[in-house]
């Protein structure tokens, strides 16, 4: 599994640099984060996020393509896209999914958030090594508001350290994974009727195939098995539920 036990404080200074010096593009509606490189096996991936805006609505994608597009097998690559809202709740989500196809590119994106608020997007991406998969957390985008084409002028820092619940599950915004590399236990999300709570880190990433046709497998499964419950801080009162909705380009 992707998902670590966080124990450590992480310095709110220390955080937004790391965030600033990722940015890459921003323009009229889109703000994405730089691409980043990994040479698993014979293949190099390029995968980075993306937030849109347009008409009113933002969504968040995660892109991959590989060195010179050449074609990877069936089940080879895999994304998972977030949109977060500036308080750190994700508001967005799509499942895991991975080619279906011998192709070169993968990009998934997230439903539609319409709230007048500012968003950013990062995303979870997973690689065949021939054993198994290696998992990446793609950098974060820019802050873009709804309201504007422009760059936010302030972005929301992860909290300095990562709570921890009476059943000893750490709880906090996913945006801290984008930074370390990992997931809190719970992860700040908004309901389907707007209230917050926390997803289960296990029943949004589910568990990393061994294999291609496992990938492929468990896309299917997270297709049919879309909505998953949202929780209070304890991690066991369910407060509402959260839809993920998976749009492959």
């Amino acid at each position: 599994m992707l998902n670590k036990r966080l124990k450590s404080c992480f310095s709110v200074v220390i955080a937004l640099t790391l965030v600033l010096i990722n940015i890459s593009v921003v323009k009229a509606g889109i703000a994405s984060s730089a691409y980043v490189q990994h040479n698993i096996g014979s293949y190099t991936y390029y995968d980075r996020a993306v937030v849109h805006t347009s008409s009113g609505t933002a969504w968040g994608t995660t892109e991959i393509y590989t060195s010179g597009y050449t074609n990877v097998p069936v089940g080879y690559m895999g994304a998972l896209a977030q949109l977060l809202r500036a308080d750190g709740a994700i508001c967005k989500s799509t499942s895991f999914r991975y080619n279906t196809t011998s192709t070169s590119a993968l990009a998934v994106s997230t439903d539609t958030h319409s709230t007048s608020t500012s968003y950013t997007s990062f995303g979870l991406t997973a690689y065949y090594n021939g054993s198994g998969y290696t998992n990446y957390v793609t950098t974060t985008t820019p802050s873009l508001s709804l309201s504007s084409s422009l760059l936010a002028a302030t972005l929301e820092a992860p909290a300095v350290g990562l709570a921890e619940n009476e059943n000893g599950q750490t709880y906090g915004s996913a945006s801290i994974g984008a930074i370390t590399g990992e997931m809190p236990d719970l992860v700040k999300a908004v309901t389907t009727d707007g209230k917050v709570g926390y997803l289960n880190v296990k029943d949004l990433l589910l568990d990393t195939p061994a294999t291609p046709e496992e990938a492929i497998a468990l896309s299917t499964y997270s297709e049919a098995n879309s909505v998953i419950p949202v929780y209070a801080e304890d991690g066991t009162t369910v407060v509402g539920a959260f839809k993920l909705v998976t749009n492959v380009e």
